[in-house]
């Protein structure tokens, strides 16, 4: 029988944090295909990918999840999606293109429950049909107030726009001359792939050679005017990009920075590309090893990937599947990560009630049967064998205090509250039809997870 968890075991896990976690499915039911992104929007969860069956329910391509299943997003989109952004109301869509024809930014309009094309199409004039270099659009954020897309391109509707470009409100604009050519040694497209927003700068990182008339070798920043170089940049593609405790890390496919030798991982010292302690490897080769992910959630560096052997710096071996975590001290395998017939890969990940949850195609997560979803440091999750009540939250939105409604009135429960971040801002415990004291926090969306002897629930709280 599973034991209650009492509020004493919830305070001490929000204390200890991830050290003390594990990996937990997150829903159950098929999912039949790559996972590569999670993002918020609107207070709720989606998914994005290659799949079309995800958690057992059917969704092309887009998904979202309403607190205790996932949901298709209107049509669907037309290919795999690669990267989403929440901005101005309405999530904004990077997708893949499997042709020679052009692609486009989708935009959900979730309030009216519309999927919209931004603009013209995006076209590459040397594309080849079933090739890598085809009019595939990689990654989307806003900056200074614009939306910002790089890709696969080299021409916007009629307009010579390359790699990147920026979303004026009427028509797509391009930045600073653009991202080309390719890495040598390297594969034969540019790859614009990810891109950050750090301290007034604009970063993207790929595998294009130049970024404006400057040598990049895969990784630039814009600093509102002009394109600048980081160091020597790299040997191969810059997948990933991310901050923590104030210095830049990278990942990608790449073995080396000028002479500095490298194993898919780096950090940014201020004046050149070094290693961070960590390179990781497969063994036996093939296939060939990456860093996908950076991201730097609740206090801890994420790195998600391809990969199932990790070396530190001390020569010292560590177990791990497609992830790695790293508290600014030491790097750790999550309890050896992910493994299983469906490739053991993760590069999606996103805060979820004081923990992350990741996505990628992996059958277990440190031995648990999973779906290609795994919970890491979440108490109580959607995986877990007690039954999703419904629940009610009155009055909404809430000022000060707020009531749960259960099937059964007056039953006890305990509870946590979490912000839209993923922080637990209140716990403690209460009793279904009796006001729960909220004074003093500020007003927007909160997720509420509750449990009692009959099951778990969940519930979005609004307050103001």
């Amino acid at each position: 029988m599973k034991k209650k968890l009492t509020l004493l075991a919830w305070a001490l896990f929000a204390l200890a944090g991830a050290g003390q976690a594990q990996w937990s499915p997150f829903c159950t039911g098929t999912t039949n295909g790559f996972i590569i992104e999670f993002d918020e929007h609107d207070g709720d969860i989606y998914a994005a990918g290659f799949f079309t069956l995800i958690g057992g329910r059917s969704a092309r391509y887009l998904a979202r999840w309403d607190g205790s299943q996932w949901n298709e997003v209107g049509p669907g989109l037309p290919e795999a999606c690669h990267a989403m952004h929440s901005f101005q109301g309405a999530l904004h869509l990077a997708i893949y293109q499997f042709d020679v024809d052009s692609n486009y930014v989708y935009r959900w309009n979730s309030d009216i429950g519309v999927l919209s094309r931004l603009g013209p199409g995006f076209y590459l004039t040397t594309a080849t049909a079933n090739f890598s270099n085809i009019p595939s659009l990689y990654d989307i954020l806003d900056y200074n107030g614009q939306l910002v897309v790089c890709g696969e391109f080299d021409r916007i509707g009629g307009a010579a726009i390359s790699g990147i470009a920026t979303w004026d409100g009427q028509q797509w604009q391009p930045l600073g001359g653009g991202l080309s050519g390719y890495i040598d040694g390297s594969y034969e497209v540019m790859y614009p792939h990810k891109m950050l927003v750090h301290d007034g700068y604009l970063y993207a990182a790929g595998n294009f050679k130049k970024a404006g008339n400057v040598n990049a070798n895969g990784i630039a920043r814009w600093n509102g005017s002009q394109w600048e170089a980081l160091g020597a940049g790299f040997n191969g593609a810059v997948l990933g990009l991310d901050f923590f405790n104030g210095e830049l890390y990278a990942g990608g496919e790449f073995t080396q920075s000028g002479s500095n030798e490298l194993a898919y991982i780096a950090r940014w010292d201020g004046a050149e590309w070094v290693s961070p302690g960590i390179s990781v490897a497969y063994e036996p080769e093939p296939p060939y090893p990456f860093v996908h992910t950076i991201k730097a959630i609740g206090g801890k560096l994420y790195a998600l990937g391809g990969f199932d052997k990790c070396t530190d710096a001390g020569g010292n071996d560590i177990s791990c599947g497609g992830i790695l975590s790293y508290d600014g001290l030491s790097w750790d395998g999550m309890a050896g990560g992910f493994s299983g017939n469906a490739g053991g890969e993760s590069e999606a990940i996103i805060p979820y009630e004081g923990g992350i949850l990741v996505g990628g195609s992996f059958n277990f997560a440190g031995g648990n049967v999973v779906n290609s979803m795994a919970l890491w440091g979440v108490v109580s999750g959607a995986g877990e064998a007690l039954p999703l009540l419904p629940a009610r939250i009155f009055p909404s939105p809430a000022e000060g205090w707020f009531i749960v409604q259960l099937p059964e009135e007056g039953r006890f429960f305990s509870y946590r509250l979490l912000s839209s971040t993923g922080q637990v801002v209140l716990s403690g415990q209460g009793q279904a039809g009796q006001p729960i004291a909220a004074g003093g926090l500020p007003g927007g969306l909160y997720i509420l997870h509750g449990e009692c002897e009959t099951g778990a629930f969940r519930a979005k709280v609004v307050l103001r």
